[in-house]
Parts: C-alpha cells; sequence; structure tokens
C-alpha cells in the first residue's frame, strides 16, 4: 500500500515535470523574465485547481450531485484565475518591458490598443489552460472513484457468493449426518454386528467432512475415496444381493474439485432407492483431460414414487454448481418409468 502511494507520488511528479518544461516541445522558448514569470504563473494557476478540483471540489460537490455548485465554482475559478493572471503579469511588464517612445499620439494609441489585445488574449489563455486543467482532474477522479466503487462492488459480490457456498455446504454436512445416522439405526435395531464398525466409519467421513469440505477446491482422488467410503458404510444395511457399483476411469490425481459435490446424488439415491426388494444404484465417474463426466442411476422404490420427495440435496448442488461453475458445466437428471438417472459434465479448469 505504501509503495503504491509512493508510485502515485512520483508518476504525478514526472507528469508534472513535463508539463513545465512543454513550451520547449514545441517551440525555442525566450530566456526573458516576462516569459519566466508568466510560464510559472501559468503553472502554479494549473497545479493549485487541478487539486483543488480532485481532492474538494469533486469529491465534495461533483460526486455528491450537486452540480450547480461545482459550476458556480468552476466560473469563479475561472474569473479568479484571469483576474490574478491580468494583476500580476501587468505588474510583470511594467517592471521588466522595456520603455518605448512613440512618434505621435496616433501610434501610442494605436500600440495600446495592441497591447489591450494582446492581455486579454493571454489571459484568456491561462484561463483555457487551467480549464484542462480542471477537466483533466474531473475524469482522472470520476475514474479512479468508480474503479474504486467497481472493486468494491465485485469484493461484495465475491463476500456474497463465499457466504452463500459455505452456507450451502453446511447444509450437506447434517443432511449428511442425518441420512448415515439413520442408516446406523437401522443396523442398530436389527443387533447387528456391523454397528461399531459403521460408527467407526461414519467417524472417519466426518473427519474428511471437517478438514476437507471447508476448502474452495480439494483433490479428486481424496474426494473419490470418500464416495467409495461412503458407499461402503450404506452397504453395511443392505442385503448382500444389492447392486450398488461405483466405476471409476481416468487419471483423476491430480485434479481438483469443489469439495462434497457428488455426495447429494448419492444421498438421493439410498434414500430414495433401497427398499425392501433391495437396491440397484449404477454409479460412474470418469475424467478426460480437464473434463469430468459422472452418472448415475438407481431405481426408485414404490413408495418414494408415489410421495415424489427428492429432499433438499438436488437442489442444493444446483446452486452449488451456479455459483462456482457457472456456465462451465452441464446437469440433467430426471425420473423416468421408476429409474432415477443423474448426467453432469464438469470443466475441472474452471
Amino acid at each position: 500500500m505504501k509503495n503504491r502511494k509512493y508510485l502515485t507520488i512520483i508518476i504525478h511528479l514526472a507528469a508534472w515535470t513535463v508539463v513545465y518544461f512543454l513550451p520547449e516541445l514545441f517551440f525555442e522558448a525566450p530566456a526573458d523574465s516576462i516569459f519566466f514569470f508568466k510560464r510559472n504563473l501559468h503553472f502554479i494557476l494549473v497545479v493549485l485547481f487541478f487539486y483543488l478540483n480532485y481532492f474538494i471540489f469533486v469529491p465534495k460537490l461533483l460526486l455528491r450531485k450537486k452540480q450547480i455548485i461545482f459550476a458556480l465554482v468552476l466560473i469563479l475559478s475561472l474569473v479568479f484565475t484571469y483576474y490574478v493572471n491580468d494583476f500580476i503579469m501587468q505588474d510583470v511588464r511594467q517592471k521588466y518591458m522595456p520603455v518605448r517612445t512613440y512618434s505621435s499620439q496616433e501610434q501610442r494609441i494605436h500600440m495600446q490598443h495592441r497591447m489591450e489585445r494582446r492581455r486579454q488574449a493571454e489571459n484568456m489563455g491561462t484561463v483555457v489552460v487551467v480549464l484542462i486543467g480542471f477537466f483533466i482532474s474531473t475524469v482522472m477522479r470520476e475514474t479512479g472513484e468508480w474503479y474504486i466503487q467497481e472493486k468494491q462492488s465485485k469484493e461484495m459480490e465475491k463476500q456474497k457468493l463465499v457466504s452463500e457456498l459455505s452456507f450451502l455446504k453446511s447444509q450437506v454436512n447434517p443432511h449428511f449426518l442425518f441420512n448415515s445416522l439413520n442408516g446406523i439405526y437401522a443396523l442398530a435395531i436389527k443387533k447387528s454386528d456391523k454397528t461399531p464398525g459403521a460408527i467407526l466409519q461414519l467417524s472417519d467421513l466426518m473427519r474428511h467432512m471437517l478438514y476437507e469440505s471447508e476448502k474452495e477446491r480439494v483433490d479428486l482422488n481424496k474426494e473419490v475415496d470418500y464416495l467409495k467410503n461412503y458407499i461402503a458404510l450404506q452397504k453395511l444395511r443392505l442385503a448382500k444381493d444389492a447392486v450398488i457399483e461405483f466405476d471409476v476411469k481416468g487419471e483423476v490425481a491430480g485434479k481438483q474439485i469443489e469439495p462434497m459435490l457428488f455426495i447429494p446424488f448419492l444421498e438421493n439415491a439410498f434414500k430414495h432407492g433401497v427398499d425392501s426388494e433391495g437396491a440397484d444404484i449404477r454409479i460412474r465417474l470418469e475424467v478426460k483431460q480437464n473434463q469430468l463426466n459422472f452418472s448415475m442411476l438407481n431405481r426408485v422404490s414404490a413408495a418414494r414414487q408415489k410421495d415424489r420427495v427428492s429432499g433438499i440435496g438436488l437442489v442444493n448442488v444446483k446452486k452449488r454448481l451456479d455459483l462456482h461453475y457457472g456456465d462451465q458445466y452441464k446437469l440433467d437428471y430426471e425420473e423416468k418409468n421408476g429409474i432415477f438417472t443423474v448426467n453432469l459434465q464438469l470443466n475441472l479448469k474452471s
């Protein structure tokens, strides 16, 4: 921050140095005292009103919608410039201009008119130069304010997205825990020997959720291991003839993804696709370069077909995909003839 402040000061000093020596770039500047005073006076007036406008007039008046007062201040500043320049330069000319003699009264009057026109032209020239300084400082200040507001707006939008993502992630954890505990409860009711192992597996899964789910991205291979552990936990409460397939193809190492993205699909499948007749859940995850394809198919139990309940999981994951991946994904899911299917295509570069 301090370096940026020093850089701004250096840029301003360099710019004003160029402005000061600008006359030498276009013509051979005279070495007389009158030109020296005139150039310095112009420079002081331009710098004075440039920074008055930049630091006071624009932020205090123009940006606060006080355009009429700003216009009056601008006019008064230009009038002030005209008369200050006229007063000082008249005094300088009297001191440094050589005394002229005229051969006739008519020649003297003619030269006086000529000098008056020149004086007025020089005063107006100073006003124009100061007006240019006003214009540049106004544009710079308004552009700077626009940039700051745009940056703040983007930062607020970013914070809003982060907050919403955090909220959606927080919904995943209790939803997952609720479904898992239901499964363990079913084992406990049956007094199954698998209950202690299920509790231990749930502990491992919760540890993953605790340390990984708060990250913006996680390794895809860790997420795949998490899904495998989740499936193993769910299978503890299912009959041996239940069909649960999880096929992973492609190189998942070195890829990263939004954490806990697939678990709502699996939760939905185990919640709605398991009944007294067993289960049929088939999951496929394939990575080709930076393209991930996830598909899932599960039979929907008769009871679930009647109430059409799908839970908050699918709505949650859709919102998270929108927030995190924008237009870099395609998600389709439907229930047809008692079969629920999910297809997700995801660009891992996003």
